[in-house]
Parts: C-alpha cells; sequence; structure tokens
C-alpha cells in the first residue's frame, strides 16, 4: 500500500481520537482512567485497521481465501484481547496504580473484548473495499491510457498489417509446388500474423490458442538456424480453456531467441508450462549470447511487466535472474 494511503488512514483515526478525547474531557469529565482507556482502545484501534486494510484482506480477497481471512481475523482479535489485559490488569495496575478487577471471569472479558472489537475489523474492511475502488478506477485508466498509445502507434504503421497477411496467403499458395519448406515457413508466418491481427484489441485468450501461437513462433524462429534449434518445451495442462494475458508468454521466448542461445545442443533452450486449476506456471533457461546483441524492439519486458501489474494486481509473481550467464523467468499467475 503507498504512503498517501497509510496517510490518509492516521488522519481519519486521528480525528476520531481527537473527536473521542474531546467529549470524554468536555462533556463527560471523564477520569484518568477513562482517558487512558480510551487512548488504550483507539491504539488498538489502528492497529486492527491496518492491518486488516494493508494485509488480510488485500492478500487474500482476490484469491477468495475466506476461510484464511476468517482465521486471521479471529486470531488478530485474540491477539488484541490479550493486549487488552496485560494492559489492564497488568502493566496499568502495577505503574499507574488502576484498581485491579475482582473476580474476573475470563470467557466473559474475552467475549466482551471480542464481540466490541469487531466494528474495527469492518472499519478496516470498509477501508480496503474504498481503496479497492480507487486502484479499480486507476487501472482502468491507465490501460484506457495504455489501449489508446498502442492504436496510436499502430496507426504510424507504413505498410497495412491485412495487406501483409494477403500477401502471405498468396506467397503460400505460389510455393506450395515448389519447396515444403519455404510453404511451411510462410504458412507459420501467416498463422502468427493472423493471430496477432485477430487478439490485437482481446487483452485474454484461451491458454490453448497461447500455447499454439508460441509453438508457431518458435517453429518460424527455427528457420534462421542451418541446423535447427535445440530447446525442450514442457506442458503439464489440466485446463487448457483457462484464460490468460494475451502474448504475454512469447515475450518471453522472443527475448530468448533475441538474446540467447538456441543452436547448442550442449545449451538448450528449456520451456514449461504448468496449469493446475486456476494456477499457470511458465519457467524459460537460456543461455545469454554475448556475442548476439540483437537491438530491435518487439513488446518488450518493460511493457509485460505493465500488462501483468494492470491485468492481474495481487495475482501474478514474476521472477527474473541473470547469473552465471543462465537467464531464466518464473512467472505465476493466479487466475
Amino acid at each position: 500500500m503507498s504512503r498517501k494511503k497509510y496517510e490518509i488512514i492516521l488522519l481519519v483515526w486521528v480525528l476520531s481520537f481527537v473527536y473521542l478525547l474531546f467529549g470524554a474531557l468536555v462533556f463527560n469529565k471523564a477520569s484518568l482512567i477513562g482517558i487512558t482507556l480510551i487512548v488504550e482502545s483507539q491504539i488498538i484501534l489502528l492497529i486492527i485497521i491496518l492491518l486488516t486494510a494493508t494485509y488480510i484482506f488485500p492478500k487474500n480477497w482476490e484469491r477468495k481465501l475466506w476461510g484464511l481471512i476468517a482465521i486471521q481475523i479471529i486470531g488478530l482479535n485474540l491477539i488484541c484481547v490479550l493486549i487488552k489485559y496485560v494492559m489492564e490488569e497488568e502493566i496499568f495496575v502495577s505503574f499507574l496504580g488502576f484498581p485491579k478487577s475482582q473476580n474476573l471471569d475470563p470467557l466473559f472479558f474475552v467475549y466482551d473484548n471480542f464481540y466490541y472489537s469487531l466494528p474495527s475489523f469492518f472499519i478496516g474492511f470498509i477501508t480496503f473495499l474504498i481503496f479497492r475502488t480507487f486502484t479499480i478506477e486507476k487501472r482502468n485508466s491507465e490501460l484506457k491510457v495504455s489501449v489508446h498509445e498502442a492504436e496510436l502507434n499502430l496507426l504510424k504503421s507504413q505498410i497495412n498489417p491485412h495487406f501483409l497477411y494477403n500477401v502471405l496467403n498468396y506467397m503460400y499458395s505460389i510455393s506450395l509446388p515448389l519447396s515444403p519448406t519455404l510453404t511451411n515457413s510462410i504458412s507459420k508466418l501467416a498463422s502468427t500474423m493472423r493471430y496477432t491481427l485477430t487478439k490485437s484489441e482481446v487483452q485474454t485468450s484461451p491458454l490453448n490458442e497461447e500455447i499454439e501461437f508460441v509453438q508457431d513462433y518458435i517453429d518460424l524462429q527455427s528457420t534462421q538456424f542451418d541446423q535447427g534449434i535445440h530447446y525442450n518445451f514442457i506442458r503439464a495442462i489440466d485446463n487448457d480453456n483457462i484464460m490468460v494475458p494475451t502474448m504475454v508468454l512469447v515475450t518471453f521466448i522472443e527475448n530468448a531467441f533475441k538474446h540467447g542461445i538456441v543452436d547448442d545442443p550442449r545449451f538448450p533452450l528449456k520451456i514449461k508450462i504448468t496449469a493446475l486449476k486456476n494456477k499457470i506456471e511458465f519457467e524459460i533457461e537460456n543461455y545469454i549470447n554475448q556475442n548476439l546483441k540483437d537491438p530491435t524492439g518487439g513488446i518488450g519486458l518493460a511493457n509485460v511487466k505493465r500488462r501483468l501489474a494492470l491485468l492481474l494486481p495481487d495475482k501474478h509473481i514474476l521472477q527474473i535472474s541473470a547469473e552465471n550467464d543462465l537467464y531464466s523467468v518464473h512467472l505465476k499467475m493466479f487466475l
């Protein structure tokens, strides 16, 4: 959570605290004990709001872990009850001279404080929903800006991609009697172009279509190597219709071809896609080719990181490392 959100929570808490303290002093003529208990309860209130609004709900809400939310709320509530007991029955008694409760019923103490602290969790939940609404609106605005930028970049293209696709279809037809290899390459190129055209305005696509696109891209790239390429493509998928961000996976593979070694059997490109229920893991490893520095662009890793942040906030983990000439990417998506 950003610093500004913490400042807003703190400001609201300070105003609430000042309001209660002013009422207790001016209208109720509260004693030292009363004022101390107000201060104590407000500090515990702040702790509960901060933890529920910035940790419990943000970490578990999108993944629908309702049971874990309930357990954490109950656990935090019990901890707060324990803090109140230590403060009121031990510290205040020993250091401030407060009277010790006679015939204190531990179960009633837990029940009483547990019950009256529940509104604090409700306030924390409402705070989380308010901040979440603002975040979603901001994310939607950023997506609109990104789409607008993409449309402008497309308009700047000097050659109509549909025209290129039609030309490829023509080349495919006349290459049929000439060379199966050439025909297959043209077919792969036309297939990848058709996919990029049809998915240009789509944010998510079925996983099976993305994998087919990735395979076509790999096959197409392999044609530039006389001896072919060496790679392992492992798939462990139980739900290939799950929707994933469009053309994200291929970006990492594009990066491997641009900057990695793919034609040496000693250093094969390794790709693995695992899809179990609503969780997808994508892993890719390649050795860095120190002699190959491709300056051309592509979608770009920065763009992919931005898209993942907008489309899957708090629902993805992206780890990228480059150590000992080995470049690796590990992406987890919770959909």
